[in-house]
């Protein structure tokens, strides 16, 4: 039985805490479960952010700024602005704390069309494009030790092809299982990172700065090489808003999403800023650039035949955040489906584990196909421009939002920001939207906004006009049958 034969009339639970018999788990529709305390989340913030960015992004950074100095300011700025924006996504959380992220935001801000965009983009092209890239450092990592020439393309995606449906396996299991492996691996590798900056500190101690003299020397004064550095910078830091795509499954989110958000970037900042000046530190500018795995470079000089601890630590590091993104990414489009933007089924939760199973299914399909190119800087770029776009509507949204309450009595307890904090993260957005097709245009910034564009060839049909393709209701039930899933509470029943 499909999601639409369900009676109009029927009383929806408002809470189950027992999973229902074999018999009847299509018969009721299903709340998502509150289930993730403060330490998880300020853990699943920190190992979403900290993944492959700290070690290919430093590269990309240098080669499009010019300079260590001018390297070293833009990172220190890309975790201000990351600050700016985690404030703007902490007091939305309160607002809203529902699950989807931007998507949930955009929708309840700007409106439908706006909001069906970025489904369509993050279903697509954003989300796999991130776990993609991800895979592929995976795959560079296992790959550097073993292939110090450089390891044949068809043994890197098919490594990276394996990370990925270990992942979509871990995911299907129980969220207690990701989130005890999301804290194992948050451990790991914010250990890994002290460990680079401890090397660092030990090497200037004993060494000087000789290669940090003259820092700001080449610097460029070139408007799109900065951005391309501030993007580079910025997918190191990307994952700060996952936490409010997994808002209902947080436990007292009105609280622990702003603690959470403030706590993780302060921490994160530090480590990223420390551990670029390690970098610098012991590895003269030519060789940081003629390398193609930075970290690894950093170990075989400081540690000798222990640096294979590097490419392990790279490897649970990037492990980690894919596991936290892959927990996310399922629940926007959970999100847009049981509103209507999607197809009803990627909202179906699994009857016993409350796991947006389908969606989970499509998210590992679609990171699949998107290793057949592989390319990972057009990849990040495009995810970056992609990433300013929705987070620019963010802004507006929370604009609009905040504009609606002015004259609701604000509440002691409730999170709030200075008006300024989303306006000046607004104007940075659009900064760097606009930057990258003053000089040097890019080809994957126009493929970026010409696909976001083409959702708009979806949207009239198939949402705005409800049709149907014939047979959706036969796939809806084959699928069910097939994955034990059933209709969770639509958007317009939630008590939120």
């Amino acid at each position: 039985m499909g999601a639409n034969d369900l009676k109009e009339n029927r009383q929806l639970p408002d809470r189950i805490d027992k999973p229902m018999p074999n018999v009847s788990f299509d018969l009721e529709r299903i709340p998502v479960k509150p289930r993730i305390g403060l330490l998880t989340a300020i853990s699943f913030v920190v190992g979403s952010i900290i993944g492959s960015g700290i070690f290919i992004s430093p590269k990309g950074a240098l080669v499009n700024s010019g300079s260590v100095g001018l390297s070293l300011v833009i990172w220190a700025a890309s975790g201000v602005l990351t600050m700016l924006l985690s404030l703007t996504y902490a007091e939305l959380g309160v607002m809203l704390p529902k699950s989807g992220g931007d998507y949930t935001i955009v929708k309840t801000g700007i409106g439908d069309i706006p909001a069906f965009l970025i489904s369509w983009t993050a279903t697509v092209v954003t989300n796999s494009g991130s776990r993609t890239v991800l895979a592929l450092v995976f795959a560079d990592y296992v790959c550097a030790p073993i292939f110090p020439c450089g390891a044949p393309n068809s043994i890197r995606k098919s490594m990276a092809a394996v990370q990925l449906l270990l992942l979509a396996i871990t995911n299907t299991i129980s969220v207690r299982l990701v989130s005890s492996l999301q804290n194992f691996f948050t451990l790991a590798k914010v250990l890994a990172l002290i460990c680079i900056t401890t090397g660092g500190v030990v090497y200037l101690a004993q060494n000087g700065g000789r290669n940090l003299e003259n820092s700001f020397d080449d610097s460029t004064n070139d408007v799109t090489s900065i951005s391309l550095a501030i993007y580079s910078c910025m997918w190191a830091y990307g994952g700060y808003p996952n936490l409010n795509e997994i808002a209902e499954e947080i436990i007292e989110p009105k609280k622990n999403i702003p603690r959470a958000l403030i706590i993780s970037i302060t921490l994160i900042t530090c480590i990223y800023l420390t551990t670029n000046i390690s970098y610098f530190a012991v590895l003269p500018k030519d060789v940081f650039l003629s390398s193609s795995a930075v970290a690894f470079t950093w170990g075989d000089k400081m540690l000798g035949s222990a640096s294979i601890l590097i490419p392990i630590s790279v490897m649970c590091s990037v492990h980690g955040a894919s596991n936290g993104g892959f927990f996310s990414d399922v629940r926007v489009r959970f999100a847009a489906a049981r509103t209507g933007h999607l197809p009803e089924v990627l909202s179906f939760l699994h009857h016993k584990s409350r796991i947006p199973l389908v969606s989970l299914v499509l998210n590992t399909f679609l990171s699949l196909v998107l290793l057949i190119p592989g390319d990972i800087s057009e990849l990040i770029n495009l995810v970056g421009f992609v990433g300013f776009l929705v987070q620019g509507l963010t802004m507006i949204s929370y604009l609009r939002l905040r504009y609606q309450r002015r004259n609701i009595p604000k509440n002691p307890e409730d999170f709030r920001i200075p008006l300024f904090v989303p306006i000046l993260a607004l104007a940075i957005c659009v900064f760097m939207l606009v930057s990258p097709f003053i000089s040097k245009p890019r080809i994957e910034f126009l493929y970026g906004a010409g696909f976001i564009l083409s959702g708009l060839l979806l949207y009239f049909p198939f949402v705005y006009f409800q049709f149907r393709i014939p047979g959706c209701d036969k796939f809806t039930t084959f699928t069910q049958l097939c994955l034990e899933v059933c209709p969770t509470i639509l958007d317009k029943d939630l008590k939120i």
